[in-house]
């Protein structure tokens, strides 16, 4: 079963798109958070998780670069936001031991910042259930994503974890189709690229043709309902 996530903490896009687009959860991380200001984090995170309900996932980034105050970040986390709350953990020499101490204990983790099939290898075994792999990062870095994934799909498959990979960090559409493609079972976009993904001019020409068509039928502003 293929996954779509936001990733933003904006929340007009928030609102359009769990209402609009088949979204099953919210991915954000500092960067993100920056762009909407000076907020309040938690204020902002517990808005995000009100508007997730039950049925979406929350994910949130630790900053911490020593495994302890990682863990001690991630209790912190939980506390404010949930015990669902799906803690993001860069895939490092201090975050790998603090990404396996956290799924042993139940936490649901994100691995995040990966950029090689290695770095996915050991998060599955840590027990992440989400592998971030980030596809606009490894191509500006000269590394083929869509190699990544498929290598890291295939170690998934065979290690039977359950793991799912969420490719992250994405310019354009194209980009996301060819993570899909590759094996990823989930992505997260900002809502730009979804809404250029929706707002290409042949669609909108495909549907102004088939309104004047079925108005040359039944009349100018008739649709299936009014006739």
């Amino acid at each position: 079963m293929y996954e779509l996530m936001l990733d933003t903490a904006n929340l007009e896009d928030l609102k359009e798109g769990l209402d609009s687009w088949p979204v099953v959860g919210v991915t954000s991380n500092p960067t993100i958070l920056k762009e909407e200001g000076g907020i309040d984090v938690y204020a902002r995170l517990r808005e995000i998780k009100a508007l997730c309900g039950k049925k979406r996932s929350l994910h949130v980034q630790v900053v911490s670069t020593a495994t302890d105050a990682i863990l001690e970040e991630a209790r912190h986390i939980l506390d404010q936001l949930g015990k669902d709350t799906f803690i993001k953990v860069p895939v490092s020499a201090a975050g790998l031991p603090a990404i396996k101490k956290l799924s042993a204990g139940g936490v649901n983790v994100t691995a995040t910042a990966i950029y090689s099939t290695m770095q996915g290898m050991l998060a599955v075994l840590a027990g992440a259930k989400y592998i971030a792999v980030y596809f606009n990062r490894m191509e500006n870095n000269c590394t083929d994503p869509t190699r990544v994934i498929a290598e890291i799909r295939a170690f998934i498959d065979g290690s039977g974890s359950g793991a799912k990979i969420l490719a992250a960090s994405f310019k354009n559409a194209a980009q996301v189709v060819s993570a899909y493609a590759s094996g990823a079972q989930g992505a997260t976009v900002g809502a730009d690229i979804i809404r250029l993904g929706l707002g290409m001019t042949s669609i909108d020409s495909a549907v102004d043709g088939f309104r004047k068509d079925f108005e040359a039928i039944h009349g100018a502003g008739k649709t299936m309902s009014t006739i």
